[in-house]
């Protein structure tokens, strides 16, 4: 597969001939570009006459970095769940028009939906809170999702590559870089003034996270998201809510993907008001797979963590300083609430 970052119209269309063997695009503009873990473009699309094959006008490019530091799993594990597994999954997610990998996949491209140009969708960030109504949307979908996987043996069939917590390659990397990482920011930048040392005591941090990867590793396991904060969903008005950015995909416990929804997308109020009855809302559409009550509460307490370890690391630059305040606040406030290391202690 040529290694080309150059997207034009000849390159557009050699992506797009595979599955739509008519098309003729014409032209194409970049309208907005980002790197954070992969190289994403937003793409106006002019077409020769009559030969749009049914396509949009603007479509979403993602693909991988020229330069990457991170676990190559996180690259192969979001081209295998695009290319092998969303179009059997029952949930809603954006159209996909274009996967082209090489052998190992870990040089990609993915065209996509362009989810912020379909009418009455609204791509989630954390700056604009969501609504219980919005987080429930988004919990049926999770709900579909972990019920068809779980147990662990469609897992073990359809998708043995997935690892769980303890021996997941990006989990195990942020173990790594995590108390260095954790440490700069809590001394100095932006975020350092809204830790609460006494309360968030940075010797505690690491060792608790690996008590949750543990916990998370135990009991029957589920395809997991992995990453399902407030910008990386959106919205459907009159539907079931969307996931995007699936490249830290997982089996594991449900409890992840709910608690880090639930905990960022929500105001804290919003989230004190309407916790309890949402978890019971997801609970109730997982039927007879659901943990009782005790057990779903002490997984949501104790996956707060998560949410706190990740924004403590994430890079300057990845997303906007406001977008790492709020979410960060959110997680230490829901943390504090309901006293996440303490549910995490041996």
């Amino acid at each position: 597969m040529p290694d080309d970052r150059v997207v034009d119209a000849a390159r557009l269309n050699a992506l797009l001939r595979p599955r739509h063997p008519d098309v003729e695009v014409a032209h194409v503009d970049v309208l907005g570009a980002h790197e954070g873990s992969a190289s994403r473009l937003r793409l106006a699309v002019q077409y020769a006459p009559g030969r749009d094959a049914g396509l949009p006008t603007t479509m979403f490019l993602k693909r991988n970095l020229a330069r990457f530091e991170f676990p190559a799993e996180m690259y192969s594990t979001e081209v295998r769940l695009y290319r092998d597994l969303l179009p059997a999954m029952a949930i809603e997610h954006p159209a996909v028009y274009a996967i082209e990998a090489d052998r190992d996949e870990l040089v990609f491209t993915i065209v996509m939906e362009d989810i912020g140009g379909r009418p009455g969708a609204r791509l989630g960030i954390a700056t604009t809170p969501a609504t219980p109504d919005e987080v429930a949307s988004l919990l049926r979908t999770l709900a579909s999702m972990h019920a068809a996987w779980w147990g662990g043996n469609r897992l073990d069939r359809e998708a043995p590559w997935l690892t769980d917590p303890v021996a997941n390659a990006p989990m195990r990397f942020w173990r790594e870089i995590g108390p260095r990482l954790s440490h700069r920011h809590l001394e100095s930048g932006h975020r350092a003034e809204l830790v609460d040392a006494d309360r968030w005591p940075e010797a505690s941090l690491w060792p608790a996270f690996d008590r949750l990867c543990a916990a998370n590793a135990e009991g029957p396991p589920t395809l997991l998201h992995g990453d399902v904060h407030a910008g990386n969903v959106y919205y459907v008005a009159g539907g079931d809510g969307g996931l995007l950015d699936w490249q830290l995909m997982l089996r594991g416990s449900w409890a992840l993907d709910v608690t880090y929804i639930l905990i960022t997308a929500l105001t804290t109020e919003d989230r004190r008001a309407h916790e309890s009855a949402l978890l019971r809302e997801y609970l109730d559409r997982l039927g007879e797979r659901a943990p009782g009550w005790d057990e779903a509460w002490r997984r949501y307490r104790q996956n707060v963590l998560y949410g706190v370890a990740m924004w403590l690391i994430t890079p300057n630059g990845v997303h906007d300083d406001d977008v790492q305040d709020v979410n960060l606040v959110r997680c230490l406030a829901a943390g504090e609430d309901l006293e996440t290391l303490g549910a995490l202690q041996t």
